[in-house]
């Protein structure tokens, strides 16, 4: 078993299409941190990085850049906007996304696909690779156009599929909690709708092994099972030695989030790249914890942004 360390098999330059994505940062971190050769790619202009823009992409960057892997980490993840506005975001997520990888994989550069847990509809608990998928919102089906583009045009490529990621810090709905409990006011959290976490550099870890020993197929990585937003809530109160009093749980209306953003069952089988990486799987209590208590109560004064 190997770490996904490119330098040690005498390999090249890896790519990182997205490499200001949450988990393009966190890969492009780690080959730095490993002294592996790697170029970031990104549609801000003025930033360190290749300019692609996947909207309205041009490749031509990319025909001066060898590169022996790709990580394919750009997308629109927004969810309520693949809904939304899924003509556009399918340019992007779709179309010009294989458009790149063929491109890429005509260079003879091997590809790791970042997909989504979105692929299935949840009423599976903890489906396998080979489960049948069933998306229930675009952005999944978005995600499963391109592994089946994998597939029909026999792409050298690794399809990920991370269930919900988490960095270093809780973001969004969590930070709003933490700062809520943290000033003693209670919170709401669904019971209806279920997480099973993962880190960032788990997902980057196992994006790299991927890789670097030049798999191919569909990988599951996730937590070993599941809590409700509400028993995530609870979790971090406790972590807080706040009164459980403080959180409420409620179940979410269609108004709130729609049903079809919440997957009955969030949890993957992920047994096959846990013993690849002989990486014991975690359970969502202990990956949450662990987070949480990075994220620790600042003194009394101005907060972190």
């Amino acid at each position: 078993m190997t770490d996904g360390n490119f330098q040690a098999s005498g390999r090249g330059l890896a790519l990182v299409v997205g490499g200001d994505s949450l988990v393009g940062s966190a890969i492009h971190s780690q080959c730095r941190e490993l002294a592996i050769p790697v170029a970031v790619s990104s549609r801000r202009r003025g930033a360190n990085a290749l300019f692609l823009d996947l909207s309205d992409p041009d490749f031509r960057p990319l025909e001066r850049t060898a590169c022996d892997v790709a990580f394919i980490c750009a997308a629109v993840t927004d969810m309520r906007a693949c809904q939304n506005e899924p003509l556009a975001t399918r340019r992007i997520n779709v179309d010009n996304t294989i458009e790149l990888m063929r491109r890429l994989a005509d260079k003879g550069t091997h590809l790791l696909f970042l997909s989504t847990s979105q692929v299935f509809d949840g009423k599976i608990p903890v489906p396998a690779e080979d489960a049948a998928t069933n998306p229930r919102n675009e952005y999944g089906a978005q995600k499963l156009a391109v592994e089946q583009a994998i597939q029909r045009y026999k792409l050298p490529a690794a399809v990920l599929r991370p269930t919900k990621i988490f960095g270093e810090r809780p973001a969004g709905i969590f930070k709003l909690w933490f700062q809520a409990l943290a000033e003693n006011t209670s919170i709401r959290a669904a019971t209806n709708m279920a997480l099973s976490p993962v880190m960032v550099e788990d997902v980057a870890r196992a994006a790299r092994w991927l890789a670097a020993e030049r798999q191919s197929g569909v990988w599951h990585l996730g937590a070993a099972d599941e809590l409700t937003y509400f028993e995530a809530a609870r979790l971090m109160a406790e972590g807080q030695h706040k009164p459980a009093s403080l959180v409420i749980g409620e179940a979410l209306t269609e108004a709130q989030v729609p049903s079809i953003y919440r997957l009955g069952n969030a949890s993957l089988l992920s047994e096959k790249i846990a013993h690849a990486l002989e990486m014991p799987l975690k359970r969502a209590r202990d990956v949450l914890g662990a987070l949480f208590a990075r994220f620790s109560p600042l003194p009394a004064g101005p907060r972190e942004a």
